[in-house]
């Protein structure tokens, strides 16, 4: 009688082709998304900007889930394997060889597709950072001069500016 081997190849359920499907479609969802924040934050365009935040926490929310569910199906079809993620490529070995070339090929366009979110969404960051940066320089450019010259004197009195200087209040009446 021959002994059955450990590493028996086995078949995952279409539940698990469905959530790497949704995977897929969420991720590239993203990447529009992040696309139309760039755009907005070319434009400065808030009202989009806040739109676009709600709608990229909530892929985000939807994809985290959706990396927990695959997490614990992958538990229980390797029950080794930690809990927290699904390496796809440790489930490949165990799969028949044209089931582990389609779960190969969900895992190399994830992890580009994640590559992708990660670049944009960091090229949308320091893009907003270095505009804020140019704002708050051209604030203090603006009002610098206003606030460096004193309203009041030593004495607490106030001192009368000069009509040479520049003023954010009208001195005409």
């Amino acid at each position: 009688m021959q002994q059955t081997q450990t590493t028996e190849q086995r078949s995952l359920p279409a539940r698990f082709y469905e959530v790497l499907e949704q995977q897929v479609q969420l991720s590239e969802d993203m990447l529009a998304i992040l696309s139309e924040e760039q755009k907005a934050l070319t434009a400065m365009d808030m009202q989009a900007l806040i739109r676009l935040s709600a709608k990229k926490e909530n892929r985000l929310n939807r994809i985290q889930a959706l990396d927990t569910l695959l997490a614990e199906m992958t538990k229980e079809f390797r029950p080794e394997a930690e809990a927290k993620t699904a390496k796809l490529s440790a489930l490949i070995p165990l799969l028949a060889p044209e089931e582990g070339k389609k779960v190969g090929q969900y895992r190399k366009n994830l992890a580009r597709l994640r590559e992708e979110i990660l670049s944009r969404n960091q090229t949308n960051g320091h893009f907003a950072a270095d505009v804020k940066t140019y704002l708050n320089d051209a604030i203090t450019l603006i009002t610098s001069s206003i606030a460096d010259r004193p309203m009041y004197g030593l004495t607490g009195l106030s001192k009368k500016p000069s009509l040479n200087q520049p003023s954010l209040i009208s001195r005409e009446v």
